[in-house]
Order: C-alpha cells, then structure tokens, then sequence
C-alpha cells in the first residue's frame, strides 16, 4: 500500500469512527438500528462492565437498548485519536473517549475513556469487527458501568455546598442592597433638610403673621375690618396647613425610603411624586456640592394621573436616574468650555395602557459597547470609589421585577442620555 493510499484509508478509519460515535449517543426512534450498521455482523465488543460484552449484533442491540433505558442523553468526543492501516483490509483506531453525562441537580458527570476499535473492510464499507472500552475509574464496583453509588454521594455534596453558598449569596445580596439604601440616604439627609426648611419657613412667617393678625382684630371695632381680618387669619391657617403637610410628607417619604416601607401598592398621584422626588433630588445634589447648578425641566402630562406603585420604591428609581444625570451634567459642564447648559429635563406621559417617566440629561452619553452593561450588578461608569454599581441593578429590577414595567436607556454617546421607566397605567 502507498504512503498516499494509506493516509487515505486512515482519515477514511476516523471518519468512520466519528460517524459510530454520534450514532452510539443518538436517542430515538430507529437510533439503535442506524448505530448497529456501523458493525459487522459478528462484531466482539467489550464495554466498561464485566456485563457490557457483546458477541455478535444481537447482544449489541441489547447492550445498546438497556444504556438508552438507563443512562440519561449524553454527549462524547474523540481526542489524541489514531489510525493505523494494519493490512488492506484491516484497520486499527484508539484514542482518547470523553463523556459528558448530565446527573441530578445540573451536575454533569465527565468520564474520560480509552477506547479501541479494530475495523474490517465489507464492500467498500469500515466496519467495525472489535471493539474495547477501559473502565473510567479504577475504584468503580464490579459490575458497574459507571461508578453510581459513588456518583450520588459526590452529587448530594455538591447539592450541600450549593445550597450553603446560595444561602450565603442572597445574605451578601440583602447586605448589599441595605448599604445601598442607607447610601442614599446619607446623601439626601442633608437636601431634604433643606427642602423640609421651606415649608417650615412659610409655617412660621405666617404664624407670625397671624400673631400680628390676631392682635389688630382684638382692637379693631369696625366690622368690616373685623371681617377682612377674620379672612386673612383663615387664608394664613390654609397657608399654615398646606405647608404643615408638604413637611409632613417630605418627613415621612424620608422614613419609607429608609426602612423600605410597607412595600405595598398605593394610588398616588404620579406626576405630584416625579416632582417631589427631582425636588430631592436636587437639594440633595446641592447639599452634596454646593457649586452645582442646572437647568431643571419639567414636562408633566396631565393625562397620566393615577398609578398604583410603591411610592418609596419608585421614588429610589427617580432618586438614582436624576441623580445619575446631575453628576452627569456637572461633570461635562467641569470637562468643556464654552457655551454650555447642563440640563435634566424630567418627563411623563401616558402611551396607551402605560405611563412613562423620562429622565433626560444633555451629558456625555453611555458609548453603546457599555449601554448593555449599565444594569448589571456592580458595573459602573464613575470612577473609582464614587459608586457601587448597584444602583441601576437595583432600579431595573424594582421597575421589571417589582412593577412589572420596563427600564431602558436611549440616544447615542455623545448625545447625552435618556432613562425611560415604563410602568403600567393600572
């Protein structure tokens, strides 16, 4: 035989081997028979048990029925594989067999096998005529394919340390988000003592007020001044009111976003907590640096009015995507010269059986290779040490997950950036 004729018959030899191999892990009607005809009829054959012999087809067949009956779908590979031409009609493969098999719990057991084929020329056809695989584990039981008993005690500590480590996980995760929170609030303490003091300053300008009005109607004798008066103390009392819950309500939106709440629904007016919240925002930002300045737009669309949210959790939202903005804003406002605005404009509209909420900047933009990473855990786009990267992980899952809406971001880099929280009108 030429050396050309016998590099031939060895890549036809593999080939053929390839060809048994995907048959042999084929399941399904008719998978038996298609594997079978790579095998002459008086094939021998030796498997990894004492019991997996086959002597002729017939025992072949069977070999093959009771592996598909008992052992799950698995999926095997050739590696180091070698052909030899031992006579025209004679051809020899061994190599390296690697099984990947799938246990209990998504393990997948993975076994690496010599095997040994022996192959007989029948018209113009490879069959093979031998075969023989070694055992996959010397300490394996007798009479075992594969080491079972030792395989579901590996399984079930794995399926332990699994366990430990996901308790472990979920306790690191709620660590995290509790640090998170109280971040956030550290920041905003600060802006929401500045923002509960305006109220507070109209509470007490017209109490005064109304101590002034109070002493003038005690000597006034005019009736008709006695009545002018009598309306001004009760448009100062409205005044006092008014504010004495603005305070109030600005008080207790501090408490639920520090505790987190009842974590219940309520039906609140959207566009009146959009414009609480960018008030935070803002003074939040200012308390943080003094130095920051920006144009604040709002754009509230009257036909969005009631939703049912978590306040304190879609207020998070909005607390982290204006604020996002503002550093966004004040940082390319510190990077160019020239004629620049830094702008947020805050936006809602109702589109459909649906209500967005827009928050815009006209900042530096998010390049689009990391547009797709911006709501994964710990990725951040600041520098070192001014984020945790849990920010916008954790408003995407409170709008997708605890809401059932949708966080997206637009606009290409350079363009600045538009968050858009979609949530559902009812």
């Amino acid at each position: 035989m030429t050396e050309q004729r016998a590099l031939e018959t060895e890549a036809q030899l593999l080939a053929a081997t390839r060809a048994m191999l995907d048959d042999w892990v084929r399941r399904g009607e008719g998978a038996i028979e298609r594997c079978l005809a790579h095998f002459t009829p008086d094939t021998v054959g030796i498997g990894t048990g004492p019991n997996e012999v086959a002597i002729g087809l017939e025992n072949l067949r069977a070999l093959l029925q009771r592996e598909h009956d008992n052992a799950p779908p698995y999926t095997c590979y050739l590696s180091g594989e070698r052909a030899q031409c031992l006579t025209d009609t004679v051809g020899l493969v061994h190599g390296t067999l690697t099984m990947h098999m799938p246990l209990e719990a998504a393990e997948v057991l993975t076994l690496a096998l010599r095997l040994v084929c022996v192959f007989k020329q029948v018209d113009d056809r490879w069959l093979i005529a031998h075969f023989g695989v070694s055992r996959p584990d010397p300490e394996q039981a007798e009479g075992e394919s594969f080491p079972v008993d030792a395989l579901r005690a590996r399984n079930q500590e794995l399926e332990r340390l699994v366990a430990e480590r996901t308790a472990d996980l979920r306790a690191a995760q709620a660590q995290l988000v509790h640090q998170e929170k109280m971040a956030s609030l550290g920041a905003l303490t600060a802006g929401i003592a500045h923002e509960i003091k305006n109220p507070l300053n109209f509470i007490n300008n017209f109490a005064a007020l109304t101590r002034e009005l109070v002493g003038e109607l005690e000597e006034e004798t005019d009736p008709e001044e006695i009545e002018a008066l009598l309306a001004d103390l009760a448009l100062n009392a409205a005044k006092i009111e008014e504010h004495g819950k603005r305070a109030d309500g600005i008080v207790r939106a501090m408490m639920q976003h520090a505790r987190g709440g009842s974590r219940e629904r309520e039906t609140v007016d959207l566009n009146a907590l959009v414009a609480e919240y960018v008030d935070l925002a803002y003074h939040g930002k200012r308390a943080q640096t003094p130095d920051f300045n920006a144009e604040i737009e709002e754009d509230l669309d009257a036909a969005v009015g009631k939703v049912e949210v978590v306040p304190q959790e879609i207020g998070r939202v909005l607390l982290n995507l204006i604020g996002n903005a503002f550093d966004a804003v004040y940082e390319q406002a510190a990077r160019v010269n020239g004629q620049y605005v830094p702008t947020v404009t805050v936006s809602t509209r109702r589109v459909g059986e649906a209500v967005e909420i827009r928050v815009e900047d006209n900042g530096p933009g998010i390049p689009a290779e990391l547009r797709e990473k911006i709501f994964e855990p710990f990725f951040t786009t600041k520098p070192t040490g001014s984020g945790t990267g849990l920010g916008l992980s954790l408003s995407y899952d409170i709008v997708t997950q605890g809401h059932g809406g949708a966080l997206t971001v637009e606009r290409e880099a350079g363009q600045g950036v538009a968050f858009v929280v979609t949530l559902p009108a009812t």
